[in-house]
Formats: structure tokens, sequence, C-alpha cells
């Protein structure tokens, strides 16, 4: 009675398509329980992308949405990289089949972004075609950077990584199967529509100059960060674009500038399921002159960052102002330094993010955040 009822599905799946899908206002979440020979073993919380691969989203939700999952195994486990499973074969199949797939699944074609594959990332597996994911699915324990580019991430683990960090540590046959089945049971139970905040930027410090026609720009990551996307143009309106790229880290190099050209940035952040707004416009100049007007490693070191409240300011300049804003923008604090290093005090102030701005007479040198914890 079981199999008629998932063979019924996969006919019903594969003439419909992803029909079962619900509609995304935001990252779909997902409760992954998982049992050993029948015990209960434990929970993990994942959130999916449709920001970054939804027809991936959309399988797994269709899938999901008629208890596809319920039962199958996590049939492959290797310590160090990843946990594998969500073959409908491991449901009762030989387990000499599982991980095999069944034929008549229909497949989803590749997503590939600039996501990368982090520890807790969920990724989806497939044979040697980068068109031949259906449902099986990875999770990493580790970082695992040659796939990056190469497989589809589509979500990540929200809380409950002991429980794969559990699984991937059970004992196992040589083909990396676990002795007793592992099984898991998946519901939807919500949305993250969290909207992400514009990052804020760090290097080069907007309006410098530098000879060198090869800028590293640099932002600080968001917390719910998954990809950036940069954009670096000549016009300050960004109506034509020198580049326009998402990367999955809070820094990009540019290069082959042109001498005696000013280019104008931007960044906002991808979350996976909203983008952010764009962060302020900075620019640098690619002066041509051969002397550098201000070098990275002359930018002002704050530390420790994240802290208790107390932070250092090293490599200022005499007469730099800093001024500390909270969240909303308001000034809480601004001092005129008169060394080259400054320490401030911000321990009677509320826990979270703070923003400090450096200046010298009135033009800015330095900005960026900090953290009380």
């Amino acid at each position: 009675m079981k199999k008629t009822f998932f063979l019924l599905a996969f006919i019903v799946l594969t003439i419909f398509g992803f029909s079962q899908s619900r509609s995304f206002t935001g990252k779909p979440i997902y409760q992954i329980l998982t049992k050993r020979a029948g015990v209960y073993l434990g929970t993990t919380t994942v959130e999916l992308f449709p920001n970054i691969a939804p027809m991936h989203v959309s399988n797994f939700d269709s899938l999901v949405s008629f208890q596809f999952y319920d039962s199958t195994a996590f049939h492959r486990v290797i310590p160090g990289f990843m946990i594998q499973g969500g073959d409908p074969n491991s449901r009762h199949g030989d387990i000499a089949t599982w991980g095999n797939g069944d034929p008549s699944q229909p497949t989803v074609n590749a997503e590939f972004s600039a996501a990368k594959h982090l520890r807790g990332i969920l990724s989806a597996a497939r044979d040697t075609s980068i068109n031949s994911a259906n449902s099986q699915f990875f999770i990493c324990v580790a970082p695992a950077a040659w796939l990056n580019g190469l497989y589809t991430v589509y979500g990540h683990v929200t809380s409950g990584m002991n429980i794969v960090d559990t699984i991937v540590n059970a004992p196992r046959d040589i083909n990396d199967n676990p002795y007793q089945k592992i099984e898991m049971f998946i519901t939807y139970i919500g949305s993250n529509d969290t909207v992400p905040n514009a990052p804020l930027l760090n290097l080069p410090v907007s309006g410098s100059a530098s000879a060198s026609t090869v800028r590293a720009l640099k932002w600080f990551a968001e917390s719910d960060g998954i990809i950036y996307h940069v954009e670096v143009s000549t016009d300050s309106l960004f109506s034509t674009f020198y580049k326009s790229v998402d990367v999955g880290t809070n820094a990009y190099t540019v290069t082959g500038l042109s001498a005696s050209t000013r280019y104008y940035w931007r960044i906002r952040t991808n979350n996976g399921g909203h983008f952010s707004t764009y962060s302020t416009v900075w620019n640098f100049l690619i002066s041509g002159t051969g002397i550098d007007s201000y070098k990275e490693e002359d930018q002002v070191i704050v530390y420790p960052n994240p802290s208790n409240g107390q932070f250092v300011f090293e490599n200022l300049e005499k007469e730099n102002t800093i001024e500390i804003f909270d969240i909303t923008g308001r000034s809480i604090l601004k001092t005129l330094v008169k060394n080259t290093f400054y320490k401030i005090d911000l321990s009677n102030k509320a826990k979270g993010f703070y923003f400090y701005s450096i200046t010298y007479q009135n033009k800015k040198v330095q900005q960026g955040k900090i953290i009380i914890q």
C-alpha cells in the first residue's frame, strides 16, 4: 500500500512538475526529525534559499508536501565531509541500491551560484551530469571548497548541527553506509522573511587614490549574508557597469582598471530569501601618478571587536576625529584624538551593533561596525 502511494506521487510529480510547491515569501523552514534503528535521534532545522536556487527549493518543497522523504535514510556518511540522504531506494530497497536513485524521478537543472560549501550548507547531490539532481541532498559538516560552483547550494542548517555531527560519526561499512539505518522525517514549519541589512563598506576608503590598476574591495560581512552582489562603474548613477558580479565572501578584487579614472562601487546582500538595499556609494581614483595617497596598511585597526564595550583604535593620525553612532544613526560619542591610538569605553551602552566614523579635517578617512556583546 505504501509503495503504491509513492508510485502515484511520482506520476503526479512527473506530470505536473513542481505544482505542489508553495509560494515563498522568504526562506522556507523545515524540521528534519531523525531516528536510528527506529529510536528517536534528534531534530535538525534547515532553511532553504529560493532567492538563490528556486528550482531546487521548489523540488524539495514539493517532495516534502507529500511526505516523500519520510522513512528515507541518510545512507552515506563521511566524517570531515558530509552526510547524504533522500534516495527513495533507502525506504524499503536493498542497501546495495541505496544512493542509486530512481530513474523515474524528475531531475532539476543545475543552479550554480557564488554560495560556498561551508559547514552546515545543504546542497544537491547529483551524478556526472550537472543537470541530474533529484531528491538526494547532502549537508556539509566542514568546508568543501572543491564543490563550489560545481554543486547547487540551496539551504543551510540553522539549528541541530550536533545531530548532523552525530550522524556523520555513526559506525559505517566500507561503502560509508551506517550499520544501523538512520531515517528522516521532514516537515515544513514556517518561513524566515528577514530582509538583510545593506553591507557597510570598509576599503578602499572613499575618495582615496592609487596608481595601481588592481583594487581590493572589502566590506563588513552581514550575519545572514550568503551572496554579495558587487557593482563597479565609472558612472555614479550606475547606468553602465565596469563589473557586476556575485561573490560568496566579503571581498572582491577588481583588475584591469584604467589610469586617470574615478570608479564608483556599491554592494548588496542576498540572504537566500531577500536582497538588501544597496550600500552607500563609495569611490576611488586610479591616479596614474605612480604615488598612492592611501595604502591599505594605513587603515585604522579596531580591537577587540566584538568586545564588552571597550575598544582600542590604533594607527590613527593626530587630529583624527572619532564619532560613534547607534543603530538608528544617532551620535552617542565624538572625540578629537591627540595620539596614534585611543581607547573608547562603551561598556555602559546596550549590547548590539554600533558604527564608527573617523574623519580628518571633516573628510572621512574610515568607517566601520563595532559590536558590544
